[in-house]
């Protein structure tokens, strides 16, 4: 079977990517970018055949053609544009129109040529202020607020593929990703901020002193327990809901992950600032969310493989098995988003 994966040339992508070929799928990978070519060598090593497809979400030519020339019955949507503030400033429609209308764009084409499973990709940033307030952010209680335009619009997007179930009978799964850092994670222009564990284990291997502004303590979900989970609800018939949060089910802090890069790096600093300002580490939000429940998952048969450990030891393991190309902040440039 050929799985379409729209964006799957992001960290996340490449994960879900590897994890479905090691199981036998076939993947589409549909994106304005390939993979960097240092993926190339990991994903042509697995069972499934991959083929990049340059496309954008809003073009819905392509994406029927695509369609219709690997026969695909599987969509898994995780095209996405993550800006940070002065990116939102600068291209708000654009966020809206990718994230949003190309959600649409997709679905519409799963209607057309009735898919049998679509996964929408959405994220923890959809609960918002919420994940300040309530102490485990619940799929069935926790109220999403969303602030940003980026939560405003997968809220939107994920509410909007549920509702495609309801008109249409669409089989859908939304799945909400926690704080995620892993291989493959790298700059890339789309996302802008970048995980507290990448950018701590960026300056420990460029020999630069990390600054944090706090601890940094969250549900950190390592991509390889994304990617496993993903596939793991996608090849379930018998799932009890059609939302669910992804992430480890416990919580530690990005200054308990440079003193492990301490042991690894011997020349390795790191100290808390008292000004924010002069930190080098940014989480993105003033303070910490908290975490997700993930008693869906498990009910369901998936029950998180990488704790702080097992995370640090894989992720050490493929640094040291690729090049430093992830931490370059060379980008590539784009012709458009999608």
């Amino acid at each position: 079977m050929t799985v379409l994966l729209t964006g799957g040339s992001g960290f996340v992508g490449i994960n879900i990517t590897e994890r479905l070929l090691d199981r036998g799928f076939n993947v589409v990978n549909y994106a304005t970018l390939p993979v960097p070519d240092e993926a190339i060598p990991s994903i042509e090593g697995r069972r499934g055949n991959y083929e990049y497809v340059e496309g954008n979400v809003l073009d819905r030519k392509l994406l029927d053609s695509v369609i219709e020339k690997y026969k695909i019955k599987t969509i898994i949507h995780a095209a996405v544009m993550t800006p940070d503030f002065k990116r939102e400033q600068q291209s708000s429609k654009d966020v809206m129109n990718v994230n949003y209308m190309g959600t649409v764009e997709v679905l519409e084409a799963a209607h057309r040529h009735e898919i049998e499973k679509f996964v929408y990709l959405s994220s923890e940033a959809v609960y918002g202020e919420t994940s300040f307030l309530d102490n485990r952010l619940s799929e069935r209680d926790s109220i999403p607020l969303p602030r940003s335009l980026y939560a405003i619009t997968k809220y939107a997007a994920e509410r909007t593929v549920l509702r495609y179930k309801e008109l249409f009978g669409l089989p859908v799964l939304v799945v909400r990703i926690g704080s995620v850092f892993g291989p493959w994670e790298r700059f890339t222009g789309i996302r802008h901020t970048l995980s507290g564990p990448f950018q701590a284990t960026r300056l420990a291997l460029l020999n630069k002193e990390v600054l944090l502004p706090r601890p940094g303590m969250r549900d950190w979900v390592y991509s390889r327990d994304v990617a496993n989970a993903i596939v793991h609800l996608m090849q379930n018939d018998k799932l009890h809901f059609d939302l669910y949060n992804i992430g480890p089910g416990q919580s530690w802090t990005v200054e308990d992950w440079c003193k492990r890069l301490e042991n690894e790096f011997p020349n390795f600093k790191y100290r808390l600032v008292d000004n924010p300002n002069e930190a080098n580490i940014d989480f993105f939000a003033p303070k910490d969310t908290n975490r997700l429940t993930i008693e869906r998952l498990q009910q369901d048969g998936y029950n998180p493989q990488y704790g702080f450990e097992e995370a640090f030891n894989d992720y050490m393991n493929w640094i040291n098995k690729t090049s430093l190309f992830w931490a370059e902040e060379k980008v590539p440039s784009p012709s458009h988003k999608g």
